[in-house]
């Protein structure tokens, strides 16, 4: 994350029990936030309906907001890892005026763009022309939100981020529930969207109050798109690969039609998206303890190397780093372990709290699984993206993708009892093929390190 490791090291400093609770609330808004609070409201949105609101409508409208964010997420993939690349850089060599300017370069071409594709997708869509203008606002908002993630991870106000956060879903529910009550289904989908945009533009507020203007287009960035393509290619084949065994539930013979180009799988979607819910406190701690601990001994080998030291020095400090490694990733399984055990414990007890039926109890056990195998794969990613391994990336993520598109069209085939293990064993074979990578590379990391200089 651009930036977010300097504020979570200033956070941790204080070294005081509030101190503590902000810095992994912080983690877990900057990793998490967005899915975080979208799942939350929807669950709210779903046991508290306005008494006209049936079924139907809901249904329309929770597609709606699940289609958005899947498309939104492939759609701005495409620039993500790029722009985080080029942010880091800029605030490591301490140019924060870079930051506003930067900004403003990716969103103009994300929100013209953004506009163009939704406003295409929605002009087939059976519906009224005024919940399709909001459908259209609603994904560019979205869009926006991921890119101020990108941005917001490096402000110094970290309240802000959960304040806005917060603001937002409160004003999403209220404003979907009365706005819904008076204006039918195009109010609930404009009270919903005001929430989103309350949260868009509180942090777009902090990035420029935090960060001084320095014009409004920044040409580097452009090369940074020339320089490192694979980033781009990474950032849509991640985000593609976590939705694709969604897409091939919506393909699968028995999905259903909610409206035309709207579909949804009853038995599949919720449980999946409700076991990434699990995964969000192990996500906050990974990302402190990756941009504190893990950081600093993989800042001190990399001093070693260009400070010209004895080979005995960089390798004691290589076994610094991979011990670090080795027990943050110990602490992740502890945590996420325990989280995932206590929940396959009172599995029924939570599909009963987001209203599943029994049917899709299996499937939720599964998943759950699942998430905690995604979680130690997301780890893998993150740390080959340390060592600027950007192909061995992108081989795990192409590993991800294949097999979790294949699986899952193969649990289709077979049958519902299957539900859920294409995801899960997708998740297990690209977590093996990245741990090989990872592994190979720390054994190998000094002559990876300086076969990769240049030469002359």
């Amino acid at each position: 994350m651009a930036g977010i490791g300097f504020e979570l090291r200033k956070i941790l400093r204080r070294d005081t029990f509030l101190s503590d609770i902000g810095a992994y609330l912080y983690a877990a808004m900057i990793s998490s936030g967005p899915w975080m609070m979208s799942v939350a409201c929807l669950a709210l949105l779903g046991i508290y309906r306005v008494p006209w609101f049936d079924d139907h409508a809901h249904e329309v409208f929770r597609a709606t907001v699940i289609y958005t964010y899947a498309f939104s997420l492939i759609y701005v993939g495409l620039c993500q890892f790029v722009v985080t690349r080029f942010l880091a850089d800029r605030l490591f060599a301490d140019d924060e005026q870079a930051v506003v300017s930067t900004f403003i370069t990716c969103s103009a071409p994300i929100m013209g763009g953004g506009l163009l594709l939704a406003g295409f997708f929605y002009s087939f869509f059976p519906l009224s022309l005024s919940y399709r203008f909001l459908g259209v606002i609603l994904f560019v908002i979205v869009c926006m939100i991921w890119v101020g993630m990108i941005f917001i991870s490096a402000v110094k106000n970290y309240r802000s981020v959960l304040y806005a956060f917060t603001a937002g879903v409160l004003i999403s529910f209220f404003g979907a529930f009365f706005l819904g009550g008076r204006f039918g289904l195009t109010g609930y989908l404009a009270g919903y969207t005001l929430g989103q945009g309350v949260i868009f533009f509180w942090l777009l507020e902090r990035i420029l109050v935090e960060f001084p203007p320095s014009g409004t287009w920044n040409r580097d960035l452009q090369g940074y798109f020339r320089k490192y393509p694979d980033l781009a290619i990474i950032g849509f084949v991640y985000n593609l690969a976590i939705w694709i065994d969604k897409f091939v539930f919506w393909l699968a013979p028995d999905s259903r039609v909610i409206v035309q180009f709207f579909v949804t799988h009853d038995l599949y979607e919720a449980p999946v998206f409700y076991a990434y819910l699990t995964i969000v406190p192990t996500m906050a701690l990974f990302l402190i303890r990756i941009e504190t601990d893990f950081y600093l001994h993989y800042r001190r080998y990399y001093s070693q190397v260009t400070g010209k030291a004895p080979l005995r020095l960089i390798l004691a400090e290589k076994e610094k780093m991979a011990l670090m490694m080795h027990r943050g990733i110990r602490n992740i399984l502890i945590v996420q372990g325990t989280v995932t055990v206590l929940s396959l414990v009172f599995v029924e007890q939570m599909a009963a709290l987001a209203g599943l039926g029994p049917l899709q109890v299996p499937v939720l056990r599964i998943s759950l699984v699942g998430a905690f195998l995604l979680v130690l794969l997301s780890v893998m990613i993150i740390i080959l993206f340390y060592f600027d391994l950007r192909g061995r990336v992108l081989s795990t993520l192409g590993v991800f993708l294949l097999s979790n598109g294949f699986l899952s069209g193969l649990t289709v085939f077979l049958g519902y009892q299957f539900y859920g293990y294409g995801f899960t064993y997708a998740c297990l074979i690209s977590l093996l093929w990245g741990y090989f990578l990872l592994d190979n590379a720390m054994k190998n990391l000094e002559f990876i390190t300086f076969s990769r200089q240049p030469v002359s």
